[in-house]
């Protein structure tokens, strides 16, 4: 049967093996109540839960339309001197607050559940209604309301088949969820890897003749200026992991003059970089 456990307000629900000592002392009928009551709590126990999840998704998608919506109109309002919002970067920050509200919905599983929990309530209201149907039309072949051997085995079988029917959604719907669960899992280790993956590091430049430029060095990294100094050192940051074409440029005596190199960067590290400025003596 499904026994629930009632020692909390946030009990489980347990199917437990199906014996002859469930026969003992009981009738028919009194084993079908007995059926149909642990039917009705394991629906109710997804309803339950199902409202609950319900909410709470709504609350997030709510949430992730409305942050969306102020995103996309902040920058059309900064436009409109009226609202004085030319300074003003909220609108990233609802974007990602926008994200975080439908993240926390994927892994804390609240649409996922909700939808889990209804379809296992319908399918349990169905398997119910299978039962009573059946019982009835069984129980209408009964003269006096003492069945027969064959029709007492009939009615025996099909309280074991909505017993079973009940377990069998509670494994399916369990079963969806262990799935799931272990996906979530698997995605938030994905993501965790490939961001230490791609984990930027850092250039340390060092030009070693980079005083004779007469109005100080230009850094540029893949065609992008990343970097100004008037000396000989120079730190450039958030370097993303892989090969990069790194040019120093700067004026002496008149002349434009630059080094390259090509560096490989690892995730969160560090390239010492040295080079040397082509000038005459």
């Amino acid at each position: 049967m499904i026994e629930q456990n009632s020692t909390s307000e946030k009990e489980d629900i347990y199917p437990s093996v199906f014996s002859e000592h469930d026969l003992e002392g009981k009738d028919l009928k009194s084993l079908r109540k007995e059926v149909e009551a642990k039917a009705i709590d394991a629906i109710n126990w997804y309803i339950k839960r199902k409202q609950i999840k319900s909410i709470g998704s709504k609350i997030l998608r709510i949430g992730a339309i409305l942050f969306v919506l102020i995103g996309a109109m902040l920058p059309i309002l900064r436009g409109i001197d009226w609202f004085q919002l030319q300074d003003c970067h909220y609108g990233y920050i609802a974007l990602a607050l926008a994200g975080t509200c439908i993240v926390i919905d994927k892994f804390m599983g609240f649409s996922s559940s909700w939808m889990r929990y209804m379809t296992t309530a319908i399918s349990l209201q169905k398997a119910l209604i299978d039962f009573q149907t059946d019982w009835m039309l069984i129980w209408s072949e009964i003269t006096d309301d003492v069945p027969t051997a064959d029709q007492q085995h009939k009615l025996l079988q099909r309280i074991k088949g909505f017993r079973l029917k009940i377990i069998t959604e509670i494994e399916r719907e369990t079963h969806l969820w262990t799935n799931e669960f272990q996906s979530n899992l698997s995605q938030m280790e994905i993501i965790t890897t490939q961001r230490e993956n791609n984990r930027p590091g850092v250039i340390e430049l060092t030009v070693t003749n980079g005083e004779l430029a007469e109005q100080g060095l230009t850094a540029v990294v893949d065609g992008i200026t990343l970097g100004h100094t008037r000396g000989q050192r120079l730190q450039i940051g958030h370097i993303f992991p892989g090969q990069h074409d790194v040019v120093v440029h700067g004026v002496v005596d008149d002349k434009e003059v630059q080094a390259s190199d090509v560096i490989s960067m690892t995730a969160g590290g560090i390239v010492e970089l040295k080079l040397t400025l082509p000038v005459n003596p």
